[in-house]
């Protein structure tokens, strides 16, 4: 009727609880099914990342005739040069704590590094002088260079962060690697780099005539994720140190020298293992770590993966034969 206002019927309190009630059951439904496929495309992203590490050692070995050294060392870098005062074996003393590093250790480009021209990047190479160290004020704009190949999505920490040496002092600014080279199996990567039974190592010529085990029977590159062990894709960074974080896998968190930073190793325990070291691989994946094998595939080692099979797969010539990850 004329001049009668019609009434307006809103929610009341309890309806719109209902209804957040539903939208919050719904988002909780939801959530965990978007996180699967973010952390299947991020894995799927890593694997293709190291496909592309693959395919670029591939084709420096088509081209040189080798493999990349794990890094880079002249003992021209020692106080007196060769045969002067701190010759002799390299030797680095990292216990009882503090680290001592017995020699200076350069020029230290890695085998990240070595690949840039394989990858894409060959104007950023051109810019490396293998023979000055990768400290030096030469190299600090291409420390810092951030390159997507060597970042896994799932490294939430990939990025430019500060190297400390062993007291916490800084030494340089760099671009992170979520990827180690494989040292092999056992032995000691930061005394002994050139001595390791895998794929890198230092000043290493290494052919694939050299790898007896077969090429898809050995480990060339896993995961070690920067939110775990944060470490430079240039190499090996003078007087720093390769530092675990308060999330690694470890009982506690640890430093190892610089000679650790471009490689891994396997030893004594699983993928994961809450006793792991700075110098292990690490799985930042759910289920375990994407591996890059010499011929070039990308298969899964998981925490559950047999130890004598890990340890297998990370030598170049063990004479092993047993069954390698799918």
């Amino acid at each position: 009727m004329p001049g009668r206002v019609a009434a307006r019927r809103g929610f009341t309190l309890i309806e719109l609880l209902v209804v957040l009630a539903i939208i919050a059951v719904l988002v909780g439904l939801l959530l965990p099914a978007v996180q699967k496929v973010r952390e299947a495309a991020a894995r799927i992203s890593c694997a293709n990342n190291l496909h592309q590490i693959g395919l670029a050692i591939h084709a420096r070995h088509g081209e040189t005739g080798t493999i990349p050294p794990s890094y880079l060392w002249t003992d021209t870098g020692k106080p007196g040069g060769p045969g002067g005062p701190g010759g002799g074996p390299q030797e680095v003393i990292d216990y009882p704590r503090p680290i001592k590093f017995v020699e200076v250790v350069w020029p230290g480009w890695g085998w990240a590094a070595h690949l840039l021209p394989y990858l894409d990047q060959d104007p950023l190479f051109k810019r490396i002088d293998l023979t000055a160290p990768t400290t030096g004020p030469g190299a600090a704009g291409v420390r810092a260079v951030r390159l997507p190949v060597y970042a896994c999505p799932s490294d939430y920490a990939a990025g430019v962060y500060t190297v400390l040496k062993a007291d916490g002092r800084p030494v340089a600014d760099a671009a992170t690697n979520s990827y180690a080279g494989c040292y092999g199996f056992g032995g000691d990567l930061t005394a002994a780099p050139a001595a390791g039974n895998g794929v890198f190592v230092r000043n290493g010529r290494l052919a694939f005539k050299d790898v007896t085990d077969g090429l898809s029977n050995t480990l060339a590159v896993g995961e070690r994720p920067a939110l775990l062990a944060a470490s430079p894709w240039v190499g090996v960074i003078d007087q720093g140190t390769l530092r675990t974080t308060p999330g690694a896998p470890v009982y506690q968190s640890l430093a190892q020298p610089p000679q650790a930073m471009p490689v891994a190793r396997v030893w004594n325990k699983r993928l994961n293992d809450p006793w792991s070291e700075p110098y292990d691989f690490f799985g930042p994946h759910p289920g375990g770590m994407n591996a890059l094998f010499l011929d070039g595939s990308v298969r899964t080692v998981r925490p559950s993966t047999p130890l004598d099979v890990f340890r297998a797969a990370a030598t170049r010539a063990g004479n092993e034969s047993l069954p390698l990850p799918e």
